[in-house]
């Protein structure tokens, strides 16, 4: 079942030198096609901001710009939090937050990390692990990312979940109707099998002759997301919307009967807990850990349909975690306290 992860050496978490205002630099691409990494470390930014800490960004779009705001963060010692999908980006700009002062901490936001780890070269392999050894602690968002580790690494590790209630933008100002269906497909990318959500709701229908299906695509407008317009396109029951805002997001699953997350991997997707925080069912692979609630099914269109229309086996959470990013921070800032 979801627990709340100690730190690695909890015990320096009974100072109170947490409860005082500190500096979190929060280093994150602000503008781009990661949309739960993006939603995270806002909800992180507005949890931690409300609790008094001075948050700022470092812009890591570009590692030049990054480079250029490094000066500006020598004179005093921070919390800085690198959030991170790929890890040898990671590893690119491990070497310019080993020069400044405070404590260093990587969120490993992606459940695509095994697959990073076994695609590296053993020589590229080595390298990002040495390097990541630069952070004080690595936040990982579930426990086969941390098992995945050398000893050192996994013991510097803490399971987090990148979603924070706290910082949810609406809920449940819509009505809920039970058979409208949400799916969110990044920029149409294959492993989201938006296709083959698209073909279960088609199923759905023949007992739901009045279900919808509403497609959530942001980022880039690529040939997958082309593709994928294409496909929809003469379907009246399928709506297929780009970038849309984090309010308009919350609005939407707020409204939903069912979200659909047919991935073939996950990390802890944070638009999954948004959707069960605004109250509506979600249907969800069992290729990955899920939190507690999720109905689970196969990634075959006819088992996605049967867990909307008949109910699927309960996830119990098993391989997640409830220690949201701020709790994790405001324990790293005891560090800064001494």
């Amino acid at each position: 079942m979801p627990q709340v992860d100690p730190l690695p050496g909890d015990s320096r978490a009974t100072s109170s030198g947490a409860d005082a205002p500190r500096r979190v630099v929060q280093w994150a691409q602000e503008h781009g096609e990661v949309g739960g990494v993006l939603t995270s470390h806002r909800q992180m930014t507005e949890v931690l901001r409300a609790a008094g800490h001075d948050v700022s960004y470092v812009d890591t779009g570009s590692a030049s710009r990054a480079a250029r705001a490094v000066p500006t963060l020598w004179s005093r010692p921070a919390l800085h939090v690198l959030h991170i999908t790929r890890l040898w980006r990671a590893a690119q700009l491990a070497p310019l937050l080993a020069t400044l002062p405070g404590v260093k901490a990587l969120v490993l936001h992606s459940g695509s990390t095994a697959g990073q780890l076994s695609a590296m070269t053993p020589s590229r392999r080595r390298a990002v692990l040495r390097v990541l050894r630069t952070f004080d602690e690595l936040w990982v968002v579930n426990a086969a990312i941390r098992e995945l580790l050398p000893p050192d690494l996994a013991g510097r590790t803490t399971v987090v979940t990148p979603f924070d209630a706290r910082g949810v933008a609406a809920r449940g100002a819509t009505p809920r109707d039970p058979h409208a269906l949400v799916l969110a497909t990044n920029a149409g990318l294959a492993h989201y099998n938006a296709q083959a959500g698209v073909e279960a709701v088609r199923l759905v229908r023949a007992e739901w002759p009045d279900a919808r299906l509403k497609l959530l695509a942001y980022g880039h407008q690529g040939p997958e997301l082309e593709a994928l317009g294409s496909v929809v396109a003469p379907l009246d029951w399928v709506d297929l919307s780009f970038d849309l805002t984090p309010e308009q997001v919350s609005g939407v699953l707020a409204g939903a009967g069912v979200f659909l997350r047919p991935t073939s991997w996950d990390g802890d997707s944070v638009i999954v807990r948004e959707a069960l925080a605004l109250g509506a069912r979600v249907v969800a692979s069992d290729l990955a850990p899920r939190p507690r609630g999720v109905e689970l099914a196969g990634l075959e269109p006819a088992a996605v349909a049967e867990a909307v229309l008949h109910g699927g086996r309960v996830s119990d959470g098993a391989g997640l975690v409830d220690t949201t990013l701020a709790q994790a921070a405001s324990r790293a800032l005891t560090l800064l306290a001494r």
